[in-house]
């Protein structure tokens, strides 16, 4: 897979509450004029998950997914938007991919891939000629198996311990992508 400079897709897993979309924003918001796509924000309320917020980096919002949401998609205990994620998210993908240079998408997971045109963005994403950066839970299969399969991919596992080293080589990345 080679040196995370020299990859195009790179790809951060871990385990729920690692802090991969911590570590992402931290990285990509320094260069949010030059990165397009999305990102989630948990809905809390006190100390419990309530849902998902979907976030574009020109501004665009919407509630993805939400417990107790009235919706013919569920996953678990969510309803699911399926109109948010494909009118502000797919929308935010397509941008990018025309007119960005660099792609990102936080995150790819089970409630994404309900929406077929999520799955195909996804793929233009990953087989397009822009540098593509995405979060997805850790056994994210058989997603992560295709992709670890792609020669110009690199997936980053992130831990706690390792959360440091992690975001120096996105940054690394980032800096690399968004200035070539």
């Amino acid at each position: 897979m080679g040196n995370s400079l020299t990859v195009k897709n790179l790809i951060l897993t871990g385990s729920p509450g690692v802090g991969k979309t911590t570590l992402l924003k931290e990285c990509a918001f320094p260069f949010r004029n030059l990165i397009g796509g999305f990102y989630t924000e948990e809905i809390r309320e006190e100390q419990e998950r309530r849902g998902f917020c979907l976030k574009t980096f020109t501004g665009g919002t919407g509630i993805f997914a939400l417990k107790g949401m009235s919706s013919p998609h569920k996953l678990n205990k969510y309803g699911i938007d399926l109109k948010v994620l494909e009118e502000i998210g797919v929308r935010a993908v397509k941008l990018a991919i025309t007119s960005k240079k660099v792609v990102l998408v936080d995150e790819i997971g089970a409630m994404e891939m309900l929406s077929p045109l999520f799955c195909q963005i996804i793929g233009e994403a990953l087989s397009g000629p822009k540098p593509f950066l995405a979060t997805i839970r850790l056994r994210a299969e058989p997603f992560t198996r295709q992709i670890k399969k792609m020669s110009d991919t690199k997936i980053l596992v992130l831990k706690k311990e390792t959360f440091p080293i992690v975001k120096e080589e996105v940054r690394a990345w980032l800096t690399e992508k968004c200035f070539s």
